[in-house]
């Protein structure tokens, strides 16, 4: 019995040795602190200091209390670095051999109380794993996060990431994640990114990663490019709204003739694939992309863009990939849905005239478009903080809370607290579907017969009864080349009329059915004013259009 009991002593004691917690103290720097491997703690509404950037040969975790999701937490611990000797902003964190770093519940900011802004907060270089969970980042100018391992695992959910953008007009940067390479696994999953620069990067030529990019919601991103080449790639049932809002760039722009302004648009993967289809599978479907009606007005009355919703894939070797690989993938995605947001961001009126001034008057002063920092200085040099962000993503059109692969809202689900459940209770089945779908979707985006089947479609049977019991009316894609469709009126009668900038009547168009295709080959390069009517002269619909030759 006595060596029983000694034995349950030693088992007790090593139990809470591997369980033991570190409290950090918020009156000394964090650096002076974090010396070994552990488990340490924050309190909220606490800051956190660092004196510059802590290397990491270790495994270390940071974790503050769990009050629920960190959009809608008003009290997270806070954690903020100091400048340089000379001023400069300073880097967090770098995960080196054999280390490993895991963020739990916390907001980090990069702006520094001489109000310098970080250019990458998190870089790991080596380590072993990178997980990052219900985690704020707010201001940065390059990468909130990055990583240079092509080993481990790195995960981010759960995560809002606001104010990714570097100070001067450039579509640079403001990346929320920036992979050099990439590791063997990268879950990024159920985030919100407001106000970034852009998504990810390239990857790296290895084809080593397994990749899910599921239910994000992306706000005002400035480009969207993702560049990335991986292993297995599921993109699906994410919201991109405001999405590339400086352009396709043709005309009128500062920097014309350089060539990677040319194709910049939106999934462009890289072409070290190409000759190793047997060794790369996608899925891209069921993503909205949306532009609000105030980027698409300026650019028909200033140009300079090409993007059309159903040209979003304008890379030339990606087209040689779905000919020649049937594992990759592009499945029907949304346009022309405006989700009516419970509370926007509320910068739009500044993003137009960072646009305007960005493509016009480039050498006038920055136009800065951010949501304002949640954290600011004291004249002492102490943060305060103001969060959670005034906007709510959660949205009310119906057929986008049911479209997704999985029948769940589109977006972060953390907007939707119920439907996510459910996602976590279903996600492995989930992911089985979406990679059935790549041998097995029904619709898919095929460029020798891109009329019939492009990439950007406005409905699928999924939500097809919903629209259609709302009345919404969509006219796509827009721009438009030779063919529109005109979607969601089936009352027998119904017309659309098309006008010239003056009010002159174009052409007249009987509607039949539900979706009419509309042969306008026969109309000029230009925009149009367009009504649709019913049988007994009822308005319900009036727009522009306009057509790219």
């Amino acid at each position: 019995m006595k060596k029983i009991f000694t034995l349950l002593i030693v088992f007790c004691g090593l139990f809470a040795v591997l369980n033991a917690q570190t409290a950090l103290d918020p009156g000394k720097f964090v650096n002076e602190q974090i010396t070994e491997a552990g488990v340490y703690t924050v309190e909220a509404g606490k800051s956190y200091a660092f004196d510059g950037r802590l290397d990491l040969t270790f495994e270390v975790t940071i974790e503050g209390p769990d009050n629920g999701w960190i959009g809608k937490d008003a009290n997270p611990p806070v954690l903020v670095n100091t400048p340089a000797a000379d001023g400069s902003a300073r880097q967090f964190f770098e995960v080196k051999e054999n280390g490993s770093l895991t963020l739990k519940n916390v907001l980090i900011t990069g702006l520094h109380s001489n109000d310098e802004v970080v250019s990458q907060m998190i870089m790991n270089t080596a380590g072993e794993s990178f997980i990052v969970d219900n985690c704020a980042f707010v201001d940065w100018a390059n990468f909130a996060l990055r990583n240079k391992s092509i080993k481990g695992v790195m995960s981010v959910t759960n995560c809002v990431f606001l104010n990714g953008v570097r100070l001067s007009f450039s579509q640079w940067g403001g990346m929320p994640i920036r992979m050099d390479v990439a590791p063997d696994s990268m879950v990024y999953e159920n985030n919100t990114i407001v106000n970034s620069g852009r998504l990810f990067a390239n990857m790296g030529p290895y084809l080593n990663c397994k990749m899910t990019e599921l239910h994000n919601t992306f706000v005002n991103t400035i480009v969207m490019n993702h560049e990335q080449v991986g292993y297995q790639m599921l993109h699906a049932n994410n919201l991109f709204y405001n999405y590339h809002w400086i352009g396709m760039n043709t005309d009128n722009h500062s920097v014309p003739d350089l060539y990677i302004n040319q194709y910049m648009t939106t999934f462009n993967y890289f072409a070290w694939g190409k000759g190793r289809l047997d060794s790369t599978s996608l899925y891209l479907g069921q993503n909205l992309f949306y532009r609000p009606q105030e980027v698409s007005d300026w650019f028909v009355e200033f140009g300079g863009d090409s993007i059309a919703e159903s040209l979003l894939w304008e890379h030339p070797d990606v087209d040689s990939f779905v000919v020649a690989d049937d594992n990759y993938t592009i499945g029907t995605n949304y346009a022309e849905m405006e989700p009516n947001f419970t509370t926007p961001v509320g910068n739009l009126d500044k993003i137009v005239e960072n646009l305007h001034a960005h493509r016009l008057t480039p050498t006038e002063d920055w136009v800065d478009w951010r949501s304002p920092s949640p954290v600011t200085f004291t004249d002492e040099g102490l943060p305060t903080l103001s969060w959670p962000p005034a906007f709510d993503l959660s949205y009310s059109h119906k057929g986008l809370q049911t479209a997704g692969t999985d029948g769940l809202p589109l977006g972060d689900l953390n907007w939707f607290p119920e439907k996510k459940a459910e996602y976590l209770a279903n996600r492995d089945a989930i992911i089985v579907a979406l990679k059935d779908s790549m041998a097995n979707a029904t619709a898919v985006y095929d460029p020798l017969t891109m009329d019939a089947t492009p990439m950007i479609t406005e409905i699928t049977v999924g939500i097809e009864q919903v629209v259609r019991e709302s009345m919404d009316v969509y006219v796509y894609p827009n721009p438009a080349r030779d063919m529109i469709s005109v979607y969601g009126i089936d009352q027998a009668g119904s017309t659309i009329t098309f006008y010239d900038l003056l009010g002159k009547e174009i052409e007249f168009v009987q509607l039949e059915g539900l979706n009419t295709q509309l042969d306008i080959s026969n109309l000029d390069k230009g925009v149009y004013l367009y009504r649709i009517n019913t049988s007994d002269n009822v308005s319900i619909k009036t727009g522009k259009l306009m057509i790219a030759k």
